[in-house]
């Protein structure tokens, strides 16, 4: 049953509540917790993204945050409405599903079998938004002793709360996190419910003093709009800003449009001809590698086109 409040799971400690307007539930997760990713390298049978080794660990369906930006949302509504309800026909980032069997998913799962095999966690929604940034924790502490390699994906702090653990594993862990730019009027329009980028990178520094990989995703590159009129300026601003940091791991992408993004985007910048070309997909790429020569750097940009 889908409720608009706190899902009804039993969390491992105190609650927290969603933001106000998002739709919480639960629903039945299925055993093992692991399960095949397309993002990977192509010799692994993916798209080609290294972030994995055909490997995820997703535990919840939406994602609060509500980057209109995100491919995921076309997935819940082609696919999920039967097995999730009517939560997943609301915005995308104003619905969030909690399994309600997780811990004893998390138990069930045979982690062994993926020892020295690397997952995402997570591919379809941020392993550390409040509400199941603990779950994140439970299900890390499950995994890294089998064996597990994690590359674990964030846009949140909370994951600083957990260096301790991480740090315990230093050759199964690269931790990475997403900027899209560094210009804050447009992030607030983009990614509205996402901390500051200046503070996800300070969750690199803390992970790199504590020994662990670290990477980040310098993405997805906006075209110039209203907000942000100079995007190859945008991505030289990133680039200074990763500079010190050194990540072990760098990846840039362009906007690559999926299903609703393109319509929520053109709503929350309030321009209805935004667009995204080959030809900008070409050139912000040459500018991402440049910069990033620059400062001593290198990176993989996935093209679109």
């Amino acid at each position: 049953m889908i409720e608009e409040r706190e899902p009804s799971v039993e969390m491992p400690s105190l609650k927290v509540h969603l933001p106000a307007g998002v739709v919480g539930g639960s629903y039945t997760a299925s055993i093992p917790l692991i399960r095949p990713s397309k993002l990977t390298s192509r010799q692994n049978g993916g798209v080609g993204k290294q972030l994995s080794d055909g490997w995820c660990v997703n535990f919840a369906v939406g994602c609060s945050h509500g980057c209109d930006f995100c491919y995921v949302d076309e997935i819940h509504k082609r696919f999920g409405r039967i097995r999730y309800g009517d939560a997943v026909l609301e915005r995308w980032g104003n619905y969030m599903l909690v399994p309600s069997n997780l811990q004893d998913v998390i138990e069930r799962t045979p982690w062994g079998r993926w020892n020295g095999k690397e997952a995402m966690m997570s591919s379809t929604h941020d392993p550390y938004l409040p509400t199941i940034a603990q779950w994140a924790r439970k299900i890390l502490e499950a995994a890294l002793p089998e064996g597990v390699e994690f590359c674990v994906q964030t846009r949140s702090l909370l994951v600083v709360r957990d260096l301790d653990l991480l740090a315990k594993y230093p050759k199964q862990v690269r931790l990475q996190v997403s900027i899209a730019t560094m210009n804050r009027d447009l992030g607030r329009l983009i990614e509205p419910r996402v901390p500051p980028a200046e503070a996800r990178l300070d969750v690199l520094r803390k992970a790199k003093e504590v020994g662990l990989d670290v990477g980040v995703i310098l993405a997805p590159i906006f075209p110039p709009v209203q907000a942000r009129p100079d995007a190859q300026g945008d991505v030289k601003d990133l680039v200074n800003a990763i500079a010190d940091i050194e990540p072990d791991h760098v990846y840039g992408e362009s906007l690559h449009v999926r299903g609703e993004n393109l319509r929520l985007i053109r709503e929350d910048l309030k321009d209805d001809k935004f667009h995204v070309t080959p030809r900008f997909d070409r050139g912000i790429a040459k500018t991402f590698h440049a910069e990033l020569k620059r400062v001593g750097l290198s990176g993989t940009w996935w093209y679109e086109h």
